[in-house]
């Protein structure tokens, strides 16, 4: 059987890759209470959140998260006509991401 491959041993292209992939199914995706809050403040949709995912980019580095022993990626994507960004966090373990913030950009 082959061995997954660790989140933080992953380039940025990769990174990018991967989020885009794993969010082609829904179920791959977790919402936190914190980004319900902001989503709903912010008045971003959940169609725009998946679009992003599905579709953004990363165009900042990679951030671990060592409390939660994960790394943080910012997707970013024009949709609806706003710049959206979206942080994901992704851990070794778990093939689900879990978005942990949505903003405007």
């Amino acid at each position: 059987m082959k061995q997954p491959r660790k989140i933080t041993a992953l380039s940025t292209p990769q990174l990018q890759a991967h989020i885009r992939a794993a969010a082609q199914d829904s179920i791959n995706v977790a919402f936190s209470v914190h980004v319900r809050l902001r989503m709903r403040e912010r008045k971003i949709t959940m169609p725009c959140v998946l679009a992003t995912l599905r579709h953004g980019a990363i165009r900042r580095q990679p951030e671990p998260n060592t409390y939660y022993g994960t790394l943080e990626c910012r997707m970013e994507f024009y949709t609806a006509g706003h710049n959206i960004g979206i942080v994901v966090a992704l851990g070794n373990d778990d093939p689900t991401m879990v978005v942990v913030t949505a903003m405007h950009l």
